[in-house]
């Protein structure tokens, strides 16, 4: 098959991954080298569903050794499997760099073999694009559950972010559309990442190499399992606390594939999406808390009035504010 044949097949398998983004990260250009990633980020363009198009957004592979019921990837769906080798999608990335295409690559996959031999494949492909081709862009990859902490941190040497998808919000969705996938499995390499960011941080001043700059973000699928619009806030509240997160992607459910579990809906949920979104806004940057958002009488959010409207709403007794005093 044709390199672009499968790069079609690839970057549309892709598209469900919502946990792309670019800014954060201050990987400079160095003599004979190519392209650099800056705090500002990288000049995205955005489509109507929110995938970033100024990234070369692919899979290494589609094929996938899970069967998760949500997945358009899983194993038993009977759809043509490609996969792009290290090589292809480092000759790929420069050369559509060098045409202005993209400012970097999101690379994520299927899982093949193992999530350790996934990993080592991705490494190979930062490999290339670093110390090869002297790449000093963007580049963001999974951290894959399951994979050995010493390949987990030899991929944080390489990128500049990394993703660790929870998915499903709970561990009886997870139990129920992914089994072969736990929550425990989950948290840990997004625990290690943690952890190893913050031990890069406190070594900064002696010159160490960058370990994930743009730090993790994590991806959460809407209205695919019954959690409340409360349950899910509280998990990203918690995410943000503990797991020291960047970001939480909220992607409304696409009913792609057909399964007994997974519920049969008409559209995807994307104003539910957008509401997590706005209240996410108020947590990261208001100072606003779960509870405060959504009550065990009130769990889910209104369609007609966003979350800080609803909230003054609750909280009459606040209003009017003297603007001089507030």
């Amino acid at each position: 098959m044709e390199i672009g044949e499968k790069l079609n097949i690839l970057a549309d398998a892709a598209k469900y991954d919502v946990s792309c983004s670019s800014s954060g990260s201050s990987r400079k250009n160095m003599a004979g080298g190519l392209g650099n990633a800056k705090y500002s980020g990288i000049c995205h363009t955005w489509t109507a569903d929110g995938r970033c198009i100024s990234l070369l957004k692919i899979l290494m592979t589609n094929a996938c050794i899970y069967d998760c019921e949500y997945c358009v990837n899983r194993r038993s769906h009977d759809t043509l499997r490609v996969f792009l080798s290290p090589e292809e999608i480092a000759t790929l990335t420069i050369e559509f760099y060098r045409r202005n295409y993209i400012e970097g690559l999101f690379l994520s996959s299927g899982i093949i073999r193992s999530p350790d031999y996934t990993t080592e494949l991705l490494i190979k492909t930062a490999r290339i694009l670093r110390e090869r081709e002297h790449f000093n862009g963007y580049i963001h990859m999974k951290g894959i559950p399951g994979t050995d902490s010493k390949l987990l941190n030899e991929l944080g040497r390489y990128v500049d972010r990394v993703s660790v998808n929870i998915e499903l919000p709970s561990e009886k969705a997870l139990r129920l559309l992914a089994p072969q996938k736990s929550r425990d499995a989950i948290m840990a390499p997004m625990k290690f990442f943690r952890d190893r960011i913050a031990e890069q941080k406190q070594e900064r001043s002696k010159r160490v190499p960058a370990f994930v700059p743009a730090g993790q973000t994590t991806q959460l699928i809407v209205g695919a399992s019954g959690e409340s619009d409360r349950d899910i806030l509280r998990l990203t509240e918690g995410l943000y606390r503990v797991a020291k997160l960047k970001r939480v992607y909220y992607s409304a459910y696409v009913p792609v594939m057909a399964g007994k579990n997974l519920p049969v809906i008409a559209r995807p949920p994307l104003l539910r999406e957008n509401r997590l979104y706005q209240a996410d806004w108020l947590l990261r940057y208001y100072g606003f808390s779960a509870e405060e958002i959504l009550t065990e009488k009130e769990p889910d959010f209104d369609m007609d009035l966003d979350p800080k409207s609803c909230w003054a709403m609750r909280h009459r007794e606040l209003f009017p504010v003297e603007i001089n005093r507030a």
